[in-house]
C-alpha cells in the first residue's frame, strides 16, 4: 500500500483486500466507486477488482447455465479432471478493455495485479486464443516472485502461477504445468500463518491438480507426496470446503498407497523400514487415509432416497475390506473399529446385501460371534428377497457394476453362507444350523461358474457341512442316527478332498471323524496323508500318536510323539516363544500333555511328577498376555513361598462360610449344595510351575498366593487395554469381551484344569492323598462349573472308600453336564453294586446312547446289569462291544485332546 494516498483512500484498500481474501465480489463495485473518488488516480486498481467482480459473475452464470456442480469431482481421475465451464468472451470484454485502456497509468505493482486478473479472465473464456492471451498478459510478471508475497499479494501471486500452469497443461506441457503447481504450492507450505478463502481456492487447484498429474505420469511417489501435501492443506481449511475434491483425492491417495504396498511385495520388501514408502511405513499410513476418506465421504452424502443406491459409500467400503486384506489388522483394536466403520457406512445405505456381507465377515474376524450370527440371519433374508425379484444375472456383471447396483454375485453369496456353516459349527456350537448354511452354499456354488474361487469354497463347504454332522453325531442319542451321520460326515470330507487333494487339514479332519468311528487302520492312512502334505501340523502328529495308543503301541505313539514336536514349527527356544501362532502353542501343550500320560502309563505315575511340573511352565509361556512380562513371571515361579494349608483354608471361608459350590460344601455332605455353583469362571492365572511336586512334601507350606490374573488372548493386564490407533481420527473401537476372547479364556481355563486335574489323579495314585484333594481344589478355583473336576473329587473319595461323598461328587458332574458320561457310568455302577439294578440300567442306558457311546466301562457294567436280569444275549452284546472298544481305545479321548475345528 503506498504511503502517499489519502487517508481515506487507505481505509478503502484495506477494506477491498480484505473483500477479495473472503472472495466478497459484490462489494467490489461500491469500494471500486469510492476508491476512485478519493483516489482518481487509483483508476488500475479500481478497474482491477471491476473486472475480478466481472469475471466471478460470468463463473456464476456458466456454472448455472450447465447445471454444472462441484460433485463433478467425484469422478475426477488422473486422465480427466473436472473444470467449471468456460464462457464466452464477451461476457466480459466492456471490463476488460476498460482496464486495458487504463493499465499504463497505474503503478508497477498495480499493473502486475492487473495482468494476473485479465490472464485470469482470458483462461476462463472459449476464445480460441486463450492461451496466448495468458502468456501475453503474464510476461512482464515475475512468475515465482523474487520476493515473498503477503496477504492478498500472496494468494494473487499463487493465482497468477496457477492460470499459467493451466495454460502451460492445455498447451501440451504437463511437466512445465507441475512446475508452476508445485511452485505455488511451495509458497502457500512456506507461509502456515497465511489464510483466506481466496488462498485456500487457489492453493487447492494447485495442488489437486499437480498430484494427480504426477500420477498420470506413473510418478506414484511424487503423487502421494502431493496427496499427503494436500491432506495437511485441508487441516487449515474450513470443514466443509471443497469436500468432494477431498473425496477423490483420498479415493486416489489410498488406491496409490495399495498399489506401492504391491509393488513393495513383488520387490521383496527391499527397502528399510525408515523409508516412508516401506511396507511398514504404508500399513501404518493408510488406515488413517482410510478414515479420513470416510469421514469425507459419510459428511457429504445423504440417506438415500427411494430406489437410490449410495454406491459410493458400497465403493469405500469394498475398497477398504480389500486394502485391509493386503495390510492386515495391527491388533484386535483395529478389527473392531474395522467393524464400527462398516457399521457407519450402513447408516447411509438401506439394507445393503453388500455392507451386511462386509459387517458379517468382519465381525467374525474381530470375534464378534453373536452380532455375526445376527447379521447373517439378515443377510440371508436379504438375499433370499433379491433372488425372488431379481434377475439372476449378477454373476454376469464387472465388480464396480455390482457394486453400483448393490447385487452379489454368487460366489460372494456363497462366501457368506460358508463362513456362516463355519461361524456355528466352529465358533456358536450348533451343527445343525451349520449344517443348514454348508447344504444352502452347496446350492449357490453349483450355480455359479467353475473356477478356482468356486472350488475352494466347494471344498469349505463341504468341510463344514462334515464338521457339523461330526458334531451332530457326537451329539445323538439315537443309537440308530449316529452311525448314519458318521458316514455322511466322511462322504463329505472325501468329497472335500476329491475337490482339493492338497488340503492337509481336511486330510486330518477326516482321519479324525475315522478314528471317532475306531476305523483306526483307515484312520492312520488319512493322517499320514496329512502329514506327507505338511510336516509340521501338530493336530496331525498328535492323532497319529493317539492312534498308535489306541493300538496299544505305546512305545512307538512316544517315538512319533518325539518326532511330531520336533518338526512342529513351535519351538519355543527358536520362536523367542511368541513369534508362531498362539493356537499352534495350544496344540504344542495339548501333545505334551499327551506325551506325559504316555509315559505315565508306560512307567507309571512316580515317573511323571517332573514332566508334569514342566507342563504348568508351559502353560505360562502358552498362555502369557504380554511376552514382555513372560520372564519376570517365569522367575517369579521359582521365588513362590506357599502357606500353610490351613492358613490357605481359612482364607478360602473368610466370608465365614464356604464359597458357594465349593467342594467344602460337598465334603459336608450338605445335598442342597449339590449343583449350586454359580457357573462362572476366573480368569486363569500366570505362574503354576513348581506348585505340582511339592504340594504334598513333607512340611510343605499350603499352595501359592493367587497371581495376578492374566486374561489369555484378551491384551489385558491389571485391566488395563493398550490400544494403536492406526490415524489420527481413526475411531476407538468399544473396548469389550469378544466371543473370540471369551472362547480364548475358555480354553485356558480347561487346559489349566486338565493339568490340575491330571495332578489330581497322579498323586491318587501314588497314594498322596492330600496332594490330590489340593490340586482338585486347584482345578476348582480355576473352573468350579468343570464337570471333570467333580469326576476327579468323586474318584478321590470313591480311593477313601466314602461313597455317600464320591455319589454326591458324581451327581454334582452331571448336574453342571447333564450326560457326562463317565459320572453317568459311576453312578450307575454305584447303584449296581448296590443292588439297584433298575437305577443301575437307566444311568448306564443314558451314558451309552449319549456321549458315553464309545465308554467301555459303561458297556462293560451295563452288560454286568443284563447279566444279572437274565438278558444274556444283551449282555453277551454289551460285553464283546465293551471288549472291543477298550482294545481300541486311546490314551486320551480324540475330541478332547485334538481341534476338531481348524481355521
Amino acid at each position: 500500500m503506498s504511503a502517499s494516498l489519502p487517508p481515506k483512500a487507505q481505509t478503502i484498500e484495506r477494506e477491498f483486500l480484505a473483500a477479495r481474501a473472503k472472495s466478497d465480489h459484490a462489494a467490489f463495485a461500491e469500494l471500486a466507486r469510492r476508491y476512485v473518488k478519493h483516489y482518481p488516480e487509483g483508476v488500475v486498481f479500481a478497474n482491477t477488482a471491476l473486472l475480478e467482480q466481472a469475471i466471478a459473475e460470468a463463473d456464476v452464470s456458466a456454472r448455472k447455465g450447465t447445471s454444472w456442480s462441484p460433485a463433478a469431482s467425484l469422478d475426477d481421475t488422473p486422465e480427466d479432471m473436472s473444470i467449471s465451464p468456460r464462457y464466452d468472451p464477451e461476457v466480459i470484454r466492456g471490463p476488460v478493455e476498460r482496464l486495458e485502456a487504463v493499465l499504463s497509468q497505474g503503478s508497477e505493482e498495480h499493473q502486475e495485479q492487473a495482468a494476473i486478473i485479465l490472464a485470469r479472465g482470458a483462461l476462463r473464456t472459449t476464445a480460441p486464443d486463450s492461451h496466448q492471451r495468458v502468456y501475453h498478459y503474464l510476461k512482464n510478471v515475475q512468475l515465482p516472485p523474487t520476493r515473498f508475497p503477503t496477504g492478498y499479494n500472496l494468494a494473487l501471486v499463487v493465482s497468477g502461477l496457477i492460470i499459467k500452469g493451466l495454460a502451460t497443461e492445455e498447451a501440451g506441457d504437463v511437466h512445465g504445468g507441475i512446475a508452476l503447481y508445485d511452485a505455488a504450492a511451495d509458497l502457500v507450505l512456506a507461509s502456515p500463518h497465511e489464510r483466506s478463502l481466496e488462498l485456500a481456492n487457489w492453493t487447492d487447484h494447485a495442488v489437486y491438480r499437480g498430484a494427480f498429474l504426477k500420477l498420470r505420469l506413473g510418478d506414484q511417489r511424487a503423487a502421494v507426496r502431493g496427496f499427503r501435501n494436500y491432506h495437511k492443506l485441508t487441516l487449515t481449511w474450513p470443514a466443509n470446503f471443497r469436500v468432494t475434491r477431498r473425496i477423490a483425492i483420498y479415493n486416489w491417495y489410498a488406491k496409490t498407497l495399495a498399489d506401492l504396498y504391491r509393488a513393495n511385495i513383488v520387490a521383496g520388501n527391499s527397502a528399510p523400514a525408515t523409508d516412508d514408502f516401506s511396507s511398514a511405513s504404508i500399513a501404518a499410513e493408510l488406515p488413517s487415509v482410510h478414515a479420513y476418506w470416510e469421514e469425507s465421504l459419510l459428511a457429504f452424502v445423504q440417506f438415500p432416497k427411494a430406489g437410490e443406491i449410495n454406491w459410493r459409500v458400497l465403493e469405500l467400503v469394498e475398497r477398504i475390506v480389500g486394502d485391509r486384506k493386503l495390510i492386515g489388522f495391527s491388533n484386535e483394536a483395529s478389527k473392531r473399529s474395522h467393524v464400527e466403520l462398516i457399521y457407519r457406512a450402513s447408516q447411509k445405505t438401506f439394507q445393503s446385501p453388500r455392507l451386511l456381507r462386509f459387517l458379517f465377515l468382519a465381525q467374525i474376524d474381530a470375534g464378534l460371534y453373536s452380532e455375526a450370527d445376527v447379521t447373517l440371519q439378515a443377510y440371508w433374508d436379504r438375499i433370499h428377497v433379491d433372488s425372488q425379484i431379481r434377475n439372476d444375472t449378477a454373476q454376469a456383471l464387472a465388480l464396480n457394476q455390482r457394486i453400483r447396483q448393490d447385487v452379489e454375485s454368487e460366489v460372494e453369496t456363497a462366501t457368506v453362507l460358508v463362513a456362516g456353516s463355519r461361524l456355528y459349527s466352529n465358533h456358536l456350537g450348533k451343527p445343525a444350523q451349520a449344517q443348514l448354511f454348508a447344504e444352502r452354499s452347496l446350492v449357490v456354488i453349483q450355480k455359479a461358474p467353475q473356477n478356482e474361487e468356486t472350488q475352494v469354497l466347494l471344498h469349505d463347504a463341504n468341510k463344514y457341512k462334515a464338521a457339523a454332522l461330526g458334531l451332530l453325531a457326537s451329539e445323538a442319542h439315537d443309537p440308530e442316527q449316529r452311525p448314519e451321520l458318521y458316514e455322511k460326515a466322511v462322504e463329505s470330507l472325501e468329497q472335500a478332498i476329491q475337490v482339493l487333494p492338497e488340503s492337509y487339514d481336511t486330510h486330518y479332519l477326516l482321519a479324525l471323524q475315522l478314528a471317532e468311528m475306531r476305523e483306526t487302520s483307515r484312520a492312520i492312512a488319512s493322517v499320514k496323508q496329512s502329514l506327507a502334505l505338511q510336516t509340521a501340523h501338530i493336530p496331525s502328529w498328535h492323532l497319529l500318536v493317539l492312534l498308535l495308543s489306541a493300538q496299544k503301541d505305546f512305545i512307538r505313539a512316544l517315538d512319533v510323539c518325539a518326532v511330531g514336536l520336533k518338526e512342529s514349527e513351535w519351538n519355543l527356544p527358536q520362536t523367542d516363544l511368541f513369534s508362531a501362532a498362539q493356537v499352534d502353542g495350544d496344540e504344542y501343550l495339548a501333545l505334551r500333555i499327551t506325551q506325559v500320560q504316555l509315559l505315565d502309563r508306560l512307567y507309571g505315575p512316580e515317573a511323571v511328577l517332573e514332566s508334569q511340573e514342566a507342563l504348568f511352565a508351559l502353560y505360562t509361556k502358552v498362555f502369557a498376555t504380554d511376552p514382555s512380562t513372560l520372564d519376570d513371571g517365569l522367575d517369579d515361579i521359582q521365588r513362590v513361598r506357599r502357606r500353610d494349608q490351613s492358613e490357605d483354608l481359612a482364607s478360602s471361608s473368610a466370608a465365614g462360610r464356604p464359597r458357594a459350590g465349593s467342594m467344602l460344601t460337598v465334603r459336608s455332605r450338605r445335598g442342597s449344595d449339590v449343583g449350586a455353583s454359580d457357573g462362572t469362571a476366573e480368569a486363569t492365572r500366570a505362574n503354576y510351575a513348581s506348585s505340582v511336586t511339592s504340594l504334598g512334601s513333607n512340611n510343605s507350606k499350603g499352595r501359592r498366593n493367587s497371581s495376578t490374573p492374566i486374561q489369555a488372548g484378551n491384551g489385558t493386564v491389571n485391566g488395563n487395554v493398550a490400544i494403536g490407533r492406526s490415524g489420527p481420527i481413526l475411531p476407538p473401537a468399544t473396548q469389550r469381551s469378544t466371543g473370540k476372547t471369551r472362547q480364548r479364556t475358555a480354553r485356558a481355563n480347561k487346559v489349566l484344569v486338565t493339568l490340575w486335574l491330571m495332578s489330581a489323579a497322579t498323586f491318587r495314585r501314588l497314594d498322596r492323598m492330600d496332594d490330590a484333594l489340593k490340586a482338585i481344589e486347584e482345578a476348582e478355583r480355576v473352573d468350579s462349573s468343570n464337570p471333570d473336576v467333580w469326576y476327579q473329587l468323586g474318584l478321590f473319595h470313591t480311593a477313601k472308600k466314602e461313597k455317600d461323598a464320591a455319589t454326591i461328587a458324581f451327581t454334582k458332574a452331571t448336574a453342571l453336564e447333564a450326560y457326562h458320561p463317565a459320572s453317568l457310568t459311576r453312578i450307575g455302577k454305584s447303584y449296581f453294586e448296590a443292588g439297584s439294578l433298575e437305577m443301575a440300567e437307566s444311568m448306564l442306558d443314558a451314558a451309552t446312547r449319549s456321549q458315553g457311546w464309545d465308554n467301555a466301562e459303561a458297556w462293560f457294567c451295563l452288560g454286568k446289569v443284563f447279566e444279572d436280569t437274565n438278558r444274556l444275549a444283551r449282555a453277551k452284546e454289551c460285553l464283546w462291544y465293551a471288549l472291543d472298544l477298550e482294545a481300541s481305545r486311546p490314551a486320551r479321548r480324540y475330541t478332547e485332546a485334538l481341534p476338531r475345528f481348524l481355521d
